[in-house]
């Protein structure tokens, strides 16, 4: 009976339980590889997400100025479809 003291009970069991982690961590299906490649995922996709969010804010913002004929907006209009400096335009280049 001197197998089952609770020393020898709790010492198979913390052994058990290692070899279940060491099993899974290399060969389970949510290893440490694909708890990486998880976050890396992640991270892209949050990144991907603020960037359309703010590109499509920036759309918007433009729309409702064409729509407003804010005269900003057709000043850059304008800059775009002919970079080249206007008559009475000043440039300034900045090093």
């Amino acid at each position: 009976m001197n197998v089952f003291k609770f020393k020898y009970v709790l010492n198979l069991f913390f052994l058990f339980f290692l070899f279940y982690l060491i099993y899974h961590s290399l060969h389970g299906k949510y290893n440490i590889q694909n708890y990486l490649i998880h976050q890396y995922e992640e991270r892209m996709y949050q990144d991907f997400r603020y960037n359309i969010k703010k590109d499509i804010d920036d759309i918007n913002m433009d729309i409702l100025a064409l729509l407003a004929e804010d005269d900003d907006m057709l000043d850059e209009l304008d800059k775009k479809l002919q970079p080249s400096p206007r008559d009475g335009e000043t440039v300034f280049k900045i090093d």
